[in-house]
Order: C-alpha cells, then structure tokens, then sequence
C-alpha cells in the first residue's frame, strides 16, 4: 500500500526554482521531480510545481504520459519562459494546443483566480471544444480538487455561478466581473460585446476554411483586429496555429509584428525527407505517402513553399542596374471591380521590352483607386512613358471587365482633355472564372524561369546609394537609365514598394491572397508583346551609280 499523502508545513522551500526547473535536462527531470514531491506524497510541494512547472501539471497532476518525449520537454520549457506575444505554428499532432490552450490556460488559472480568459478559434465550435476539455479537467481531476480547494469547486455544476460551454466556466473568485473565468467564442461568428480579458488565447483562427477565398481571408483579418478592442489595458495574447497559406492572417500578424513566430515543422530540417522530431520514421514515411505534397507541406512543414506546388522562385527575378537604351512599353491595368471577387487593389504595370526580348519592370500602381483616381493615373503613366527617353511606343491594356464600366468615362476625359493618340484596347483572354488568373499567371513561368524578367536594383544597407554601372552611365549621360525604386502612396498615404510587391507575389503565388499585381504583368501576353525593332536608315539611301 503507498504512503499516505501529507502536506509539506514549508511549500515556500520551492518557490524561486521555475528558472532553475526549467534548465534541467529531460533525462534528469524525473528524478529531481521524485525528491522535491516525495514521490508525488507531499502534497504542497505538488501544489507548488504544478504552478511552477508546466511540464510538471501536465505529466504529474493532468496524467497526460502521452507528452513524455524530449521533443515536446523543450518546446513546453520554451512557451514557459516566453509566453506572450509569440505565435506557435507547428506541425498538426504536435501538441501544441494540449502545452499551451489546455495546460496553459489552467496553470493561469491557477495561478491567479481573478483572470479572465477567452479562447478564438475561427468558429465557436472550435472554440467550444477547447474550453469543454478544460471544463471536464476541472470537474473531474480530484488530484486538482485537493490541492487547489480554494480556487476548484468540489462539485462546480451545482456550486459554480456559471459552469458551460457557452456561457463559460467561473471558479472560485472574489471578484464578479461580468466575463467568466475562461469562455470561448468565435473570431468571425460571434465575438463578444463589451467584455474585456486579460489574456486572449488565439488557438486555431486559421482553418481551411478562412483561406478558401481572398474574401474569407480578409474577413479572419479584420476579425483579428477586432478582436483587440477585447483585451484589458494590460491584456496579453497567445497565439497557436497552422498555416494553410501563405497569404493567411498569421502571415499579416507576422508581417505587421504584431506576434513573434515560432514554427516548428514535422521534421528536423523542415523538409519532407529530413528526420522527424516527434514522429517515428514508420510514421512519418506513412504519412508522407498518404497526404498530398501540399497537405504535407502546410500542415506538417508549416511552409507551402516547401512543395514542388510553388510555381515560382523569387531568386530567378533578375535586378536591372539601368534599363535598355530603347523600349516598347506595355501598360497593363487590373481594376478592382465588384464582379472580379479575387481582386481586392486596382494593379497598373508598366514594362518595357528591350532588344534582348527581357521584361523590365518600369512603373506602376497596387492599390485601392476610385474612377476618377483610376484615370489619371494611367493617363499620367501613358504621358510619361511615352516622352522618355529610349522609348518608341507604348501600349495600354485594360482588362475588359474593368473596361465596360471605366471606358465611356475614359473616352470623355481623351476628349475633354484632348489627350491625342492614348487607345486603350480592351484585354478579355482568357474568360474571367475561378482558375482564369491561374491560368494567366503561369504565362509568366517562362519568362521568369528563363532570367528574363527583371526588377529595379535596390542597394542595400551597406551598399552606396549607386552602383559602378550606373556611376558610370550618369557620366555618359544615361541617368534617364537608371533603375530606382518605384515607391508609391496607398489610398491610406502609406508608402509601399512595387517591385516589393511584385516579389512577394511571384514567390508565395498561387498562395498569395492579393494577385491582382502579378495578374495585371501577365497581362502583357494579351498584347502581342514585341521587342523594339529598327530599320538602319542608311538602307533606305538610294546606292551610288
């Protein structure tokens, strides 16, 4: 028969040892666990480490031997010291939800009785299934029960103000504030109204379903901003996922800053034949088998790029230090239209052919426009490619969608502002349809794939201002030449890089949620593209008798 369990009189013998708790090697954890519990006999000193050491709740007190493993040791002792403000994307069956949402949430409560916690996941069912397996845990663990009396009902259906799934879970607690302890609700079903909580926990905001569409990702975005004016004026954030995409809203919070990712792929190196981390290979190597290569890698490498699926690599975008000495320029207009649902920005792309048949990419626009914005703009693009330097000719294409609505207005303004020899012919290849702008974009493949597409040099930081080449080219006379960066304001007078664009399009497409810019490129196909030709006047002399 064990010994019975006893209360330790000096439970503050253990405080101050998270730090050095955290610092042990897996293989000696148990051990220095068995000597500061007395084998988990000394009752105290298990309240104790359950508040101090995640690992230590989980294994111990919520019985979950399931997370024994060195793997998931490090990743637990690493969300303990650094638990706000990250966002923790790993590989699906990892463990992240049961470390963080579900020993986390109730370490927190623990801790602090007075908290209150709201759980969001894309939709409140998912949100639900969080909270009902914590609520089970703390109606259920009677090891919990006796060690925390204070802060855990005996019987909470009965005792507990509010004890459900839908209308959260109180425990013990001085306060009343109108928030439960911990709810859940969904980000873009059904937030609260003028509650406030001090940690919001973000677990699963990005599903399948919230990327299906550049409008479902949009809204999961916006819902995310929302869902700030929820927190108190000291509130913090945890933020577990998956990507499926890398247009997704965890790419926003990523490229906003709002979060500090951590990700952690199914594999050592993140690559499908690197070692798994927590899988055994027989494992791994079924899995791999049985998923799509983009399942694989989203799901489990938390990186789509990581599938032949990408379409295109980044690095094959060559930079132009100065651009042909002699053009054809093409501008090509995608506007934003109600009818086109994937588009979001009004893309205007100005490229110019050199006699080496290369795509430059010279000008442009990628934002929000009304008409009369849409207008001017492309009148001044036209205007100004039309006069420079090395150019002999430019054509416009507007995409006919746009065109049926924008074009009676724009043949009023050639007229008023008697704006001669500006024709704008209409771009209606292919049909607009689900997999039209797939089906134009890849037109690009051989141009960039080749080398043949290039974007303005940009110096970096420990770079001059000018290359060589171009130094050179200004002492010529050739600064009209030269590349520089095509810097442009939103429609929120914020500055944003074109050529930036540009490249990240091509390299997360077809992930990309915003397309319009690389759609509106290929759109250069539709024009019957040419380098610039000449004829040698000295040809046309008559010969001498």
């Amino acid at each position: 028969m064990p010994a019975p369990l006893r209360a330790s009189s000096s439970p503050s013998s253990l405080q101050g040892l998270s730090g050095k708790l955290w610092a042990l090697p897996f293989s000696d954890v148990l051990a220095i666990w068995d000597a500061l519990d007395d084998r988990g006999h000394d009752l105290a000193a298990v309240a104790t480490l359950a508040l101090t050491d995640r690992y230590y709740l989980l294994v111990k007190v919520l019985r979950r031997l399931d997370v024994w493993h060195p793997w998931l040791y490090e990743r637990c002792r690493e969300v303990e010291a650094s638990p706000d403000g990250h966002l923790d994307v790993w590989a699906r069956f990892h463990y992240k939800s049961t470390l963080i949402t579900f020993a986390g949430i109730i370490q927190e409560v623990l801790r602090d009785p007075e908290i209150t916690i709201a759980i969001f996941s894309h939709t409140a069912p998912i949100a639900k299934g969080f909270l009902s397996q914590i609520k089970t845990e703390l109606e259920t663990n009677e090891l919990l029960k006796v060690l925390f009396p204070e802060i855990l009902w005996a019987n909470p259906t009965v005792q507990a103000p509010r004890w459900g799934i839908d209308a959260g879970i109180v425990v013990r607690r001085l306060g009343n504030p109108k928030e439960a302890t911990v709810e859940a609700h969904g980000l873009v079903d059904g937030q609260p109204i003028s509650r406030h909580y001090q940690l919001r926990v973000y677990d699963d905001v990005v599903t399948p379903e919230s990327v299906s569409t550049p409008e479902q990702n949009t809204k999961t975005i916006r819902a995310i901003s929302q869902s700030d004016n929820l927190a108190t004026e000291s509130g913090r954030t945890w933020w577990i996922g998956t990507r499926y995409s890398f247009a997704d809203a965890y790419a926003d919070l990523m490229e906003r800053h709002v979060v500090s990712p951590r990700v952690y792929p199914a594999t050592h190196d993140g690559t499908r034949s690197g070692k798994p981390v927590l899988f055994s290979q027989a494992v791994w190597d079924e899995r791999v088998k049985n998923q799509l290569e983009a399942d694989i890698a989203c799901q489990m490498l938390q990186n789509p790029l990581a599938g032949t699926q990408r379409w295109f690599n980044p690095d094959d975008l060559q930079a132009y230090e100065a651009r042909p000495e002699t053009l054809m320029v093409y501008l090509m207009v995608d506007p934003a239209r109600s009818k086109k649902k994937s588009s979001a920005n009004t893309a205007m792309a100005v490229v110019g052919i050199g006699s080496d048949a290369g795509k430059y990419l010279l000008d442009g626009f990628d934002h929000k426009m009304n008409l009369l914005e849409r207008w001017v703009n492309l009148r001044d693009l036209w205007r100004k490619w039309l006069t420079a330097p090395g150019v002999i000719g430019v054509k416009v294409g507007y995409e006919r969608f746009g065109a049926i609505a924008d074009m009676d207005y724009f043949e009023e303004r050639i007229r008023v502002e008697n704006v001669q020899g500006l024709t704008i012919e209409e771009l209606e290849w292919p049909a607009d349809g689900d997999g039209s702008k797939d089906d134009r974009v890849q037109r690009l493949l051989p141009d960039i794939r080749g080398h043949a597409f290039h974007l303005p040099y940009e110096p970096k930081d420990s770079e001059p201002d000018l290359s060589e080449k171009q130094r050179r080219m200004i002492q010529a006379g050739y600064e009209y030449r030269i590349a520089k960066p095509i810097i442009r304001r939103n429609e929120n007078g914020e500055l944003y890089n074109l050529a930036d664009r540009f490249r990240m399009q091509v390299a997360y497409y077809p992930f990309t949620g915003l397309k319009d810019l690389i759609d509106a490129v290929s759109r250069i196909y539709d024009m019957e593209p040419r380098a610039p030709e000449f004829i040698d006047s000295t040809v046309l002399e008559p010969e001498e008798t």
